[in-house]
């Protein structure tokens, strides 16, 4: 065989990972890892988990010779105050091997972790420890070895393959394959999002998925916290109606803090078709002579598909789930003489996207909350305080109405309010929403948290 080669092997987190130890801290029930930039993806039953990895966090193989070995040590610790289970599993992985038996590896634990003897290593994402206890303010020290065996014989075919994988924690008993889908011209892997509403729409769900990007910037091709606004990616939606009558799957944004406070109508007339935050928003805002947050370039004006937005309203609140919000909001109910549809580009979210947007927790799962109805949530903190569109200490604004003057609110509280206020109500919230045109894509800068968000081609 030719001489030897490097083989490097590392360990990976949940996304992409740098191989410095970074302390972050969590709300409970979620998990820190250290050593890795972002926790999203890591979640358990109970308690606050701690994995840490001691020399580096990324594994990829390349070039290998029979009998290379290399450990790695990582750390699982509860840091909580209850006991709870783990999962720790390879995801993303990726083996080239052709003779898929020359790769193991173990895993050892001398103090209450679990021990796995010499184990083929997966051709695809799999288990290595499933539904583990772990009391709390225990730590489980683990270490993994992995090992291109040396078998005496001719095992050329295995020269200059790759294998490569992420390791990760999680709850569930059984490793969950992430959600692959497609948005705005790049591959999304997350375990964050969800397909349950009617039509399947892909929905961003939880307290703070990786859903930023970054619009509204004065200079696109220097994207920054200085430069622009932070947004939310929404979900992607299928068969949108466009303006031009033709349809398409488009991914809808929110801005993620407010303009402000600012009435939905001040004539007091709850018709989006002649409402005044209609007419700003699709006027000054829109052409960068508002006052606050105005559209700055025709970059950013240029990315907004003009869509037909669904205007049904609801004649009652306090029984209404996200999935019945869903229907009526693209029914047909409204006030007398008002439309049902309305075709524009800046507008507000819907009441069903706010409902889909919990992830629940351990507590009251999300099927749980997507069951209550969203009047009801008052009593349900678990699943408005892990729903990204919850803004405490905000009432906001939805396109939903109800009756002749009123708007369908969400209350600072975390639950929907559909007889408090009258449309020109001027102690409201205001979230622009809007769907960005099929032709926009993503760069490959940008993870989707907060601290580097998804970035846009645009302009």
């Amino acid at each position: 065989m030719k001489n030897k080669k490097l083989f490097i092997l590392s360990i990976v987190g949940v996304l992409m990972l740098v191989s410095i130890v970074v302390a972050t801290s969590y709300a409970y029930f979620v998990a820190n890892v250290s050593g890795n930039k972002d926790t999203n993806n890591v979640v358990v039953t109970n308690g606050v988990m701690a994995l840490e990895y001691k020399d580096g966090d990324e594994i990829n193989l390349a070039n290998a010779v029979p009998g290379n070995s290399v450990t790695k040590t990582f750390t699982v610790k509860n840091t909580g105050n209850v006991a709870t289970n783990y999962t720790i599993y390879f995801s993303e992985l990726s083996n080239k091997f052709v003779d898929k038996t020359d790769l193991v590896y173990t895993l050892t634990s001398s103090d209450g972790g679990k021990s796995i003897a010499q184990t083929q290593v997966p051709s695809k994402n799999d288990a290595m420890v499933s539904n583990y206890a772990i009391e709390a303010g225990k730590t489980h020290t683990y270490t993994l070895t992995i090992t291109f065996l040396n078998k005496d014989e001719n095992q050329n075919d295995n020269q200059g393959v790759s294998f490569s994988t992420k390791v990760t924690i999680n709850e569930t008993k059984e490793y969950v394959e992430p959600t692959r889908f497609e948005m705005l011209g790049k591959t999304i892997e997350s375990y964050e999002v969800a397909t349950d509403d009617p039509d399947n729409n892909i929905r961003y769900t939880g307290a703070n998925p990786n859903n930023y990007v970054y619009f509204n910037c004065s200079d696109y091709s220097n994207q920054s916290d200085s430069t622009c606004e932070k947004w939310r990616i929404i979900g992607v939606f299928k068969n949108m109606t466009k303006e031009d009558g033709f349809k398409e799957d488009l991914v809808k944004i929110i801005r993620d803090d407010s303009l402000g406070n600012i009435a939905w109508d001040s004539n007091r007339v709850n018709d989006w078709s002649k409402a005044s935050l209609k007419t700003t928003l699709n006027g000054d805002y829109y052409n960068g002579t508002y006052a606050t947050g105005a559209f700055k370039n025709d970059s950013t004006r240029n990315a907004i598909e003009s869509v037909v937005w669904n205007l049904g309203g609801s004649s009652t609140f306090m029984d209404v789930t996200a999935s019945m919000f869903y229907e009526r909001e693209r029914g047909t109910t409204v006030y007398s003489g008002r439309p049902t549809t309305w075709t524009g580009k800046i507008s507000l979210m819907y009441m069903s996207d706010y409902g889909y947007a919990t992830s629940g927790n351990s507590t009251t799962d999300r099927a749980t909350c997507l069951s209550k109805a969203l009047y009801k949530w008052f009593s349900a903190s678990d699943c408005y305080s892990d729903d990204y569109l919850y803004k405490s200490g905000s009432t906001q604004w939805t396109l939903v109405t109800a009756g002749s003057i009123t708007g369908v609110v969400v209350r600072s509280t975390g639950f929907v309010d559909g007889s408090s206020y009258s449309v020109d109500n001027r102690s409201v919230a205001v979230r622009p929403a809007a769907y960005l045109k099929s032709s926009i894509s993503l760069s490959s800068v940008g993870d989707g948290t907060s601290n580097s968000p998804y970035q846009l081609k645009v302009g």
